[in-house]
């Protein structure tokens, strides 16, 4: 039986989670100085998190997932590789000013069809059938393994996530002595984390206005959803 999200209670929660990942930002910003920025590094990455949640809901908000799926969905909600994933899809619909300018130029001035990059297509694709269906229906396997985009197989397999935890943890070697300590994030990829966090929450911001066109190529990423989340057979009872 088909389930109706409660909108309104939805709603709330993308708003929460906006600010607390706005929060979360203002403290990195107050970070970004120490030596060595890493605290600032890791709060930028949950911040993204907290967005990367919002994203998600806000989907469900505008009907592009049913809300049918709400058990795996809150489940890819806490998942960090999960979250991390949606990072890629959010960067390509509200992408920094360069690329932004690049792929208007490449459609405008070179009349050149807009292209749906496989990393954006294989992050939704192995976040629908990699973590949610194995969450879903565990044991399962493919008949033949896809090849998947190696960015997004990473980011999937938990890389970005290490990265992250590296910026707070010292990590042990086998013999017991020290493998890495917090201390290799340069000021330069914090600013750059700052400023892509502040684009994550913008395009939700986007998302919660209910324009037709909340990010750039969004209609791609609106298909890829709606296509990969329709299917009555494979929805759960």
């Amino acid at each position: 039986m088909n389930e109706k999200a409660n909108f309104a209670r939805i709603e709330s929660a993308i708003r929460t989670s906006l600010q607390n990942g706005r929060r979360l930002l203002d403290d990195a910003e107050f970070l970004e100085f120490s030596e060595p920025p890493t605290t600032a590094y890791f709060l930028s990455i949950i911040a993204q998190e907290e967005f990367a949640k919002a994203f998600l809901l806000a989907l469900v908000r505008r009907e592009v997932i049913p809300w049918i799926w709400k058990r795996y969905l809150l489940r890819a909600a806490q998942d960090h590789a999960c979250k991390q994933l949606l990072f890629v899809v959010m960067e390509y619909l509200n992408p920094d000013f360069q690329e932004f300018k690049d792929r208007c130029d490449a459609v405008v001035l070179r009349h050149e069809l807009p292209i749906f990059p496989a990393k954006v297509a294989d992050a939704i694709f192995i976040l629908r059938h990699e973590k949610i269906g194995q969450w879903e229906s565990q044991g399962w396997c493919w008949a033949e393994e896809p090849e998947y985009d190696r960015e997004a197989l990473a980011i999937a397999n938990g890389k970005q996530d290490r990265v992250k935890q590296n910026a707070l943890y010292v990590r042990l070697a086998a013999d017991g002595g020290v493998a890495s300590a917090p201390s290799d994030v340069t000021r330069d990829t914090v600013r750059n984390e700052m400023e892509r966090a502040k684009r994550f929450a913008q395009l939700v911001d986007s998302l919660l206005a209910d324009g037709a066109h909340p990010g750039l190529d969004y209609d791609k990423v609106e298909e890829a959803f709606k296509s990969l989340f329709a299917s009555v057979q494979d929805s759960p009872a």
